[in-house]
């Protein structure tokens, strides 16, 4: 007889399951797409609205998963103390460099303090539904979708596009909601690329390799293949190559995680942050093709254009660096926080053995968003990894064992904590 997925987690099946947590995850999720409707249909909004409902998400996070633990109360300090630093050396008062960070702090500090698997199990499928439903009722239905949606008046109404660049083409849609050249996941879709609660497809794909990720480390989850369901149907209606390969590579990083040493994933960022620069100081290559390869050059170009200063942080300059994580990166917080941020990252102890592969799949996916956006820091994607990352981080459950032998499976946090 075999015994409950919550048990072979070493769960106990009969703890009840916070509520407040995976109401924080699911309106990280969809705030943007509840102020896309409010700004079409009701009142017009701003971008001092969208950062009030990201700093309320965030603190009511940092204030759940900090628990009485001084160790996380010592990291913020020393974050603030460092990100304070930074500002007092460039005339520059810049929040949303210590909101892009403060993220993946609390999320992960949440995730950790709730130690329930089963919790990012259910957030997963619930996200996934969601993500699958409005991804559904935007691409069968897209006039009535706009009419209730409409993206891109949201997107210049915060800030974010400017009037002028608004293109016809794409009607009330996100600039890459429309792909210009022929689709690559089932072309006979058409050029259309669903925005689901997002309201850009990009993050879509993102959000669809990271169920993926998850379901692909859950083998004992229930609704796992539902999970992997969404996620590869995301990717699919956001056609996003991105997407597609992170799944790929993310398997591949899974099979080979019990093999690697951690400073291999300690010095991967850098490794391929330092091969960019040589790329972009020698290469002679000036015609950009919208791919893998284009993305490439074009990450190189943004990191060769950076300043000294720029790359510890201490330029008052704020280009538009979007298409690139590592220029934004080290743009925002310097090399060393981002080596002391990645370090934080690759040693934050875990438990057991499977939660240093989520880790693994974790960095990998990481590494390759960087290549092409900064969207590891958008709360949309970030707020649901990140707990993630900490729920694994902070689960002493057994490897998986096969179903057979799971009735006399060993429990993993017993036969070390001697």
């Amino acid at each position: 007889m075999t015994r409950p997925a919550a048990m072979a987690d070493g769960l106990d099946p009969a703890r009840p399951m916070p509520v407040l947590p995976l109401v924080l995850l699911i309106g990280a999720l969809t705030f943007n797409m509840a102020l896309c409707f409010i700004n079409t249909n009701v009142m017009g909004i701003n971008d001092t609205m969208v950062m009030g409902c990201e700093v309320v998400l965030v603190a009511a996070a940092l204030y759940l998963g900090l628990g009485r633990n001084a160790a996380p109360y010592l990291l913020l300090a020393v974050f603030i103390s460092y990100a304070a630093m930074l500002m007092a050396m460039r005339p520059l008062l810049d929040p949303k460099a210590v909101r892009d960070f403060l993220i993946p702090v609390a999320f992960y500090l949440l995730g950790k303090s709730c130690n329930d698997l089963r919790l990012a199990d259910r957030a997963a499928v619930i996200s996934g539904i969601i993500v699958v439903v409005f991804g559904l009722f935007e691409f069968l239905a897209l006039d009535l979708y706009v009419t209730y949606f409409n993206i891109i008046k949201y997107y210049v109404a915060r800030g974010t596009v400017a009037p002028s660049d608004v293109s016809s083409q794409t009607g009330a849609l996100f600039a890459s909601g429309l792909r210009p050249d022929s689709r690559t996941l089932l072309p006979f879709l058409g050029p259309h690329r669903a925005s689901s609660v997002f309201l850009e497809p990009i993050s879509t794909g993102n959000f669809g390799a990271i169920l993926y990720i998850w379901a692909l480390n859950r083998p004992q989850m229930a609704k796992r293949w539902l999970t992997m369901a969404a996620g590869m149907t995301a990717i699919v209606l956001s056609d996003s190559r991105f997407g597609a390969n992170v799944c790929i590579v993310a398997t591949v990083a899974y099979l080979v995680a019990p093999i690697t040493p951690r400073f291999v994933w300690l010095a991967a960022p850098f490794v391929m942050l330092i091969g960019f620069a040589i790329y972009g100081f020698v290469s002679a290559e000036v015609n950009w093709q919208n791919n893998f390869a284009g993305r490439m050059l074009w990450t190189s170009r943004l990191i060769t254009s950076l300043s000294p200063a720029a790359v510890f942080g201490l330029s008052p300059d704020k280009p538009f660096l979007s298409d690139s994580g590592y220029a934004y990166s080290l743009n925002q917080i310097g090399l060393f926080g981002v080596i002391g941020f990645w370090s934080l990252f690759i040693f934050a102890p875990e438990k057991s053995p499977r939660a240093w592969r989520f880790k693994v799949c974790v960095a990998t996916y990481i590494c390759l968003l960087m290549i092409v956006s900064d969207s590891v820091y958008s709360i949309k994607t970030a707020a649901l990894l990140w707990f993630m990352t900490g729920s694994s981080d902070g689960d002493a459950g057994a490897e998986p064992a096969p179903v057979a032998e799971r009735s006399v499976a060993p429990n993993y946090s017993a036969a070390t904590a001697g």
